[in-house]
């Protein structure tokens, strides 16, 4: 038997026992029961092929029209379409009909398979992590590259690797990097906060120095414009405790402008980020008090 160049295949009657039975006895099949004209079918089968490609060759999807088909489809008692069979070792071990989320999908297919599709990489992120809090960018941006070159669908390992870009003032590298990434990508919520970050450090880039921020803000406290331009320096440089700090003590001078800056290091910097629930609860202490 010829050994399969896509995980997924279109298959007959004819090769159905020779790319279904047969093939089933070294890796677990999906099969995929449609039609041209089942709407449903339109709205399943895509999400099958997304979830199949993400599994490293340990699935494979054989779609099969039943209009074609029709034996096949009655030996199994098909009474309704989409329908998907999970075949191993030869034999048919589950099946669900109609649509289904993605989430589910996968569940499906880990407990045919018997294993988790999903890898964890936990450790990997928090060395990444330790390497970015240490400032030790270069390094992190080189693990990145190889990780992602790897796993092609870990989105937040390209929201780091923009972030360690962004950090490096490597503004072009950058550029280029969202250029190639998918529509997927960009709608992610680790790359979305990565672009807003690095937004603000390409802004950033163009300012004066630190110090000089700081002597403009001194010399006129009351000045929004200079206020911001600081806030968004410290924010650059990773000095988040001190953009901040400065914003919230004083917030009552200009309350909307400041509360709109506020909101936006939050977003740069996602939900999750320690610094995000820190001062999310000053903030509202501030708020309300």
């Amino acid at each position: 038997m010829d050994t399969p160049t896509s995980n997924i295949i279109e298959i007959n009657e004819n090769d159905f026992n020779e790319k279904v039975i047969e093939a089933s006895k070294s890796i677990l099949l999906l099969v995929d029961f449609w039609a041209p004209w089942c709407g449903p079918c339109k709205q399943l089968t895509p999400l099958l092929e997304k979830v199949v490609k993400k599994t490293d060759n340990k699935v494979i999807l054989a779609k099969i029209n039943i209009d074609d088909n029709q034996q096949i489809a009655a030996q199994l008692r098909i009474q309704s379409i989409p329908a998907v069979f999970a075949f191993k070792n030869g034999q048919p071990v589950d099946t669900f009909q109609g649509v289904i989320p993605e989430k589910k999908i996968i569940e499906f297919i880990e407990k045919s398979l018997g294993e988790k599709l999903t890898r964890d990489h936990s450790s990997f992120y928090q060395s990444v992590q330790a390497l970015i809090s240490e400032n030790e960018f270069a390094q992190a941006l080189e693990l990145l590259e190889t990780f992602i070159a790897e796993n092609p669908e870990e989105f937040q390992s390209m929201g780091l690797y923009l972030d360690c870009l962004s950090h490096l003032q490597k503004y072009n590298e950058a550029d280029d990097f969202c250029r190639s990434l998918s529509k997927d990508a960009l709608s992610n919520n680790y790359i979305k906060s990565s672009l807003q970050k690095l937004e603000i450090r390409k802004k950033s880039s163009d300012a004066p120095s630190l110090e000089n921020l700081i002597k403009e803000f001194k010399n006129d406290p009351k000045n929004l414009e200079a206020l911001c331009n600081l806030a968004d320096k410290y924010f650059a440089e990773n000095m988040l405790d001190e953009a901040f700090e400065l914003l919230l003590n004083n917030y009552r001078n200009n309350k909307e402008e400041i509360k709109k800056k506020i909101l936006e290091f939050f977003e740069a910097l996602g939900n999750d980020n320690v610094k995000t629930q820190e001062y999310r609860k000053k903030f509202s202490s501030i708020m309300f008090s």
